[in-house]
């Protein structure tokens, strides 16, 4: 690998720079709701080979980002290496800020507890007032794989994170929504698992429609808390955008069965 940067940096005699950014809307059945993801920042090639998959794309990417949801915003930065084609390591993390509404900071005693669905803690909350904003931040590695094997493409991720969330409730634990999960306040770690299998028909050079199976694992260290959801994923697009329709059921969960509605997202997606 350092044979690689170093013979990749020596052949450069003026790097150039790229601009890169993509934005990303979401709607979802369950938990947040609403979620917008913007991240903008530059690319600087490195190793790539002219009429060899594997070194196409291949570089480094600095980009800031910023996360909005009725629940929190987040803001930070996102270091992206990718010594090869099908593979992406990232070094993300950034400031919390949970508002004080009813997706807020709750409070738990017990980390084997059931927050409910959003109704529930809405009225749990209504009624203790066990609530309040937080401050904190996070802090985490992901490894990506990606692979394309004629019309087959297959996605995996593992994304380890730190999370250090304060907020003046009862209780040592809280639900984060994004993750699904109960943590601990003062410091935890989460994991975030996914993996995709899809089948790509190309619409013609630029355009495609993918459809497969997409799962989901997200798991608290401290609460021993996993969720976990199976399902379907269909995207139309082509490089520039996409439209993508998510249906999943919850195989595990403190709150949710396979016999409840399922998780339903859609997402809008621009890249530049």
């Amino acid at each position: 690998m350092l044979y690689l940067l170093m013979a990749s940096l020596g052949s450069l005699q003026a790097a150039d720079l790229q601009g890169v950014s993509d934005a990303t809307v979401a709607a979802s059945n369950w938990r947040a709701g609403f979620q917008a993801d913007l991240r903008y920042g530059v690319r600087l090639p490195l190793f790539e080979q002219e009429n060899k998959a594997l070194f196409q794309g291949t570089g480094l990417k600095a980009m800031g980002t910023l996360g909005l949801t009725p629940a929190f915003v987040r803001a930070g930065g996102r270091l992206i290496f990718s010594p090869l084609a099908i593979v992406d390591f990232h070094l993300h993390g950034g400031a919390d800020w949970y508002f004080g509404n009813f997706q807020s900071v709750v409070g738990y005693d017990n980390p084997s507890a059931n927050p409910g669905t959003n109704a529930e803690i809405a009225s749990s909350v209504a009624l203790d007032g066990n609530r309040a904003p937080g401050t904190g931040f996070h802090a985490g590695v992901q490894s990506v794989l990606k692979v394309k094997v004629g019309p087959v493409v297959v996605l995996g991720s593992v994304d380890f994170v730190h999370w250090n969330v304060q907020a003046d409730v009862a209780g040592e634990w809280f639900f984060e929504r994004e993750e699904e999960v109960l943590l601990a306040l003062g410091g935890d770690q989460s994991i975030d698992a996914n993996g995709l299998v899809l089948f790509q028909h190309d619409l013609d050079a630029s355009r495609w429609i993918r459809g497969g199976s997409f799962s989901t694992l997200r798991a608290g260290i401290g609460s021993g808390d996993e969720m976990i959801r199976s399902g379907l994923l269909l995207s139309k697009g082509n490089e520039a955008l996409s439209h993508t329709v998510i249906v999943q059921a919850y195989l595990k969960s403190r709150t949710f069965s396979v016999s409840d509605a399922p998780y339903v997202a859609y997402a809008f997606k621009l890249n530049r």
